[in-house]
């Protein structure tokens, strides 16, 4: 497997995850709110008890396992007060999914100049499509709203639209690469027939 295909299907792989985490997102909001929050902190806590039983085991102790310990012991607290505090931490939530998605809208554009690169009549869409993907997660970033489950249905929503925008712009980018490739290999058999006819 070449590492272009493997971008590929990585870059599918991750649309595809998208979509099923907005659909979850959308038809599952209340739950998934304190879900989210609770395995963030679970997690934390998890990472924090490591650097701190790793402290613990060690005899000799110097200034760097030290840092560990007490960086452990933070990361251990934010997790627990995430755990307890999970209505407060989600007040968090479109901020921090209004980053990822505008994040995701940079990378539309990189597809779309792609596109415009191999003169693909489809590349405005893909262009269109990147902005609006950066609206709105610039919108989630500025305006997250105070009711969190309509944001959080709204963050479902983007999410989905943002990996079926990811996939369509894949498969087009792919599909103008094909076309790009066939006609290389046309001009490639006129100037191998043209060689061989003056030869003659």
């Amino acid at each position: 497997m070449n590492l272009k295909f493997k971008l590929k299907v990585d870059y599918v792989a991750q649309s595809i995850i998208m979509i099923v985490i907005g659909l979850v997102l959308m038809f599952w909001t209340k739950a998934s709110i304190d879900f989210v929050a609770r395995a963030l902190a679970v997690l934390l806590m998890v990472i924090g008890a490591i650097f701190i039983i790793s402290y613990l085991s060690h005899k000799e102790r110097n200034f760097e396992l030290s840092g560990s310990f007490v960086v452990g012991l933070i990361i251990f607290a934010i997790g627990g007060w995430i755990y307890l505090n999970p209505g407060k931490f989600t007040d968090f939530i479109p901020k921090l999914f209004g980053l990822f998605i505008l994040i995701s809208g940079i990378r539309n554009v990189g597809q779309a100049f792609s596109l415009m690169k191999y003169k693909a009549k489809t590349s405005w869409v893909s262009l269109i499509i990147a902005f609006v993907t950066m609206g709105l997660g610039v919108f989630l970033l500025t305006n997250p709203t105070g009711a969190k489950e309509i944001a959080v249905t709204l963050i479902g929503l983007f999410l989905v639209v943002d990996g079926g925008t990811n996939l369509i712009s894949s498969l087009l980018v792919e599909k103008a690469e094909k076309r790009v490739k066939q006609e290389q290999e046309a001009i490639d058999v006129d100037a191998v027939i043209v060689e061989e006819e003056d030869k003659k």
